[in-house]
Parts: structure tokens; sequence; C-alpha cells
């Protein structure tokens, strides 16, 4: 509450000058907030430089035109270091001494944008967001629209983590593959608006189904040791791990010390091992660890490939989930500003509210309501993947299914 009234009271004093009409220029400047530093730098940088990518693709076709004017894209990035304090003195900044037009805040976090949201009534802007997956995201624009109106959620929703979790889950159980004779489960996960979201939507499709929480341990972004919670899950051992993390260097510590210690429920993974510092952090003990999203998968799909190959000179190595993501998440906001021919608040709403944009991760629609997705097989897919031989492969659904799942 005291950041909240903070971030408030400095809105209030930052708007005075934000209300004067800003000069004229010859780009569309854009602000966008990330984790540049601290534990989830990976994923943070992955995300700029895509974004770096995708306006540049834009300013060698000319730029777009903008109020009459043809205008490139100018990309100004500040680090959130995965602190909401820090990400809303960034998102200051960016509002007031660089006077961006439009603002992406967070490119990463949930726990950082929904601080920064508290900044959008006092700004006539259009704010956009990243990667976060928060349904109290989709909440706050829902909820008040009034205040939020002017905010548009990019990624899908804590439920779409949800239901990929439960439904692979029963599949997987209903065919045999998997055993839960206590239908119990657990959580580790980092304690962040973006882990709580997650879990408070698992359960309510876990426990009405008739299964039992046996435990829920919250650990510190980018935290390494896991001796506590595993000697608890020792002691009562759940059917089914749900772990969560943004920290590839976390997911890690927990896979490698669960199998020293000889922890073995059925592991279900969210987000951290579709990078590839999980893969090369975990070695052995990530193999088979199932996991959700595979949102990008060159290796087995053509698409994908061709948007791989199209990134890799521009970027130096190979493009991660991160970086098609990025990409996306780019590529529409350029597309809104192209078929608003403005940055002005009212034209862009409308544009976001007509956008039916095709993109190389899926079908981009949003929902009036709450400004974020839609999601299902003819938008925006959630599958689930397993690790195999140190390769990502998915297993559900089976329409995009590349492989069979190998027992963990």
């Amino acid at each position: 509450m005291r950041l909240i009234a903070s971030i408030a009271a400095a809105a209030a004093l930052l708007s005075m000058g934000a209300a004067a009409p800003a000069l004229a220029q010859n780009t569309v400047k854009i602000g966008a907030i990330g984790p540049l530093s601290g534990p989830a730098a990976a994923s943070g940088i992955a995300m700029r430089k895509s974004w770096e990518f995708a306006a540049k693709e834009v300013n060698d076709a000319g730029g777009l035109t903008v109020d009459g004017k043809s205008k490139k894209i100018e990309l100004i990035f500040e680090d959130s270091q995965s602190r909401p304090e820090i990400g809303v003195s960034a998102a200051q900044k960016l509002l007031t001494r660089d006077n961006v037009d439009i603002l992406v805040g967070e490119l990463f976090h949930s726990h950082v944008t929904l601080a920064i949201m508290e900044l959008a009534p006092a700004f006539p802007k259009i704010f956009f967001t990243g990667q976060p997956v928060s349904q109290e995201i989709a909440k706050k624009i829902a909820s008040d629209p009034k205040k939020y109106g002017n905010y548009w959620k990019f990624s899908f929703n804590s439920d779409a983590y949800a239901d990929t979790t439960f439904q692979t889950t029963e599949w997987l159980i209903k065919d045999g593959k998997v055993k839960a004779p206590n239908k119990t489960f657990g959580f580790i996960a980092e304690e962040t608006d973006y882990s709580k979201s997650n879990i408070e939507f698992m359960r309510k499709l876990f426990e009405p189904a008739g299964w039992k929480m046996t435990g829920q341990e919250l650990v510190p972004i980018g935290n390494a040791d896991f001796f506590p919670q595993l000697s608890k899950l020792r002691a009562a051992p759940p059917d089914v791990l749900i772990s969560i993390f943004t920290s590839p260097n976390a997911g890690a510590a927990l896979v490698k010390q669960m199998k020293e210690q000889g922890v073995k429920p059925f592991h279900f993974a969210i987000f951290y091992p579709t990078l590839r510092e999980f893969i090369t952090g975990a070695g052995p003990a990530g193999e088979n660890i199932v996991y959700s999203p595979l949102l990008f998968d060159p290796e087995n799909n053509k698409e994908h490939k061709s948007l791989s190959d199209k990134m890799k000179p521009f970027l130096g190595l190979e493009p991660s989930g991160d970086h098609a993501f990025g990409y996306c998440n780019g590529a529409v906001l350029f597309d809104v500003i192209k078929r608003a021919a403005s940055t002005e608040v009212k034209k862009m709403n409308e544009a976001f509210a007509a956008t039916d944009f095709k993109c190389t991760l899926g079908r981009w629609v949003f929902n009036l309501d709450n400004h974020s997705p839609k999601v299902g097989a003819d938008y925006f897919a959630v599958p689930a993947a397993q690790i195999q031989g140190g390769t990502q492969r998915a297993i559900w659904p089976s329409s995009v299914a590349t492989s069979d799942y190998k027992p963990q």
C-alpha cells in the first residue's frame, strides 16, 4: 500500500509537467522497461534485442505514417532490475524527461507491471505490456476501465497456464503414464504476483476435481537453496509438484537439488524450462521435465524456423522463445500505430480494439473487457512440452505434439 500511495503522489506531481504539448519530433518514441540486470536479465535482454530487430524492420522499410508524416521508431530502454520501485522510477523518467509517446511497462514481470499501472491515470498515453501473464493485470483493467483504459496486455492470462497444467496432468494420468494415487499437489514458486496468480487459478481447477494441495512454498526471485523446501516435500511428498520461476538459475538449482535428494514427484514447471540457460545449467537433471509454454519451436515448425533464420544474423545467436515473443510484441504494437496513423490515445485505443494480427506465435485479437488477447486453437495456443535429449518437444495437445511423453 505504501508503494501504491507513493506512486499516486508522484504521478500527480509529474502529470503537471506532462500536460504541456510535446514538441514536434521526427520519431515515434517508445519507452520500454524490463529486467536488464538481475536474476531475469537473460529474458529482459532478449526482449530488448528482439524489439530492436522488429523496429529495424519497420525503419528499414521507411517507418510509419503518423499524423500525416513519415516517422521512424525510436526505442528507449530502462532497467527495472526486477523490482517494482525501480520500474516505477524508470517509467516516470520515460514519461516525463524522455516524453515518450507510448510506454511498454513492463516487458517481463507482472509484479513490476502492476506497480507501473498506477501511473497510467496521470498520463494521456498508451501503455502496453510484454510477457506479464498475471490475471491481476486484466482484472484491474476490467474493474476500472476509466482508470486503466489506456493499458493493453500483450500476453495471455494466468488461467491459460492453469488450464494447460491441469489438462496435461489429467491426460497423462488417464493414459496411465503418470501415477497420482493420492491426488495431491504442491507448489514451489518465486514470491511474485506472477506466481501467486498462477497458483490461484491452478487451485481453482485441481481442487474441484478432487485434488488436495499439500503445500505452497514461496521463495525470493533468484533463490538457489531449496533444502528447506525439499525437506518438507520429503516429509509429505505430493503426487504432483508444480514449480514456477522466471529465473533459469533458480529452476536449474531446484531440479539439481531434487535429483541429489531423491525427491521424485511428477514435476510440471512453468516458464523457466523455455530458457536456453535452464537447459544448459540443469544438464541431465532437467531431462524429461514437463513444462509450459512451448511457444517457439523452430526445430519442428517451418514458420518458426523462418523467423529464427531471419533474426539470427542480427542477434548473433540462435533465437529463443523470448526473442520470438519480443518480436511479435513489437510487431503487434507497430501494426496498431500503423492502422491508427497516430499515437493519440483515442485513435490507438480504437486500433487496439480492432486488432486481428497474425504473427509467428499466433493470432492477436483482444478481449475488449480486459484488454488481453484471446486464447485457443484459433488464436494463441499455450502447449505443454517436455525436455527430451536436451531439446524441447511439444507433447500436448495432440494437434501440436511432436513427441510422446517420456517417463520422468
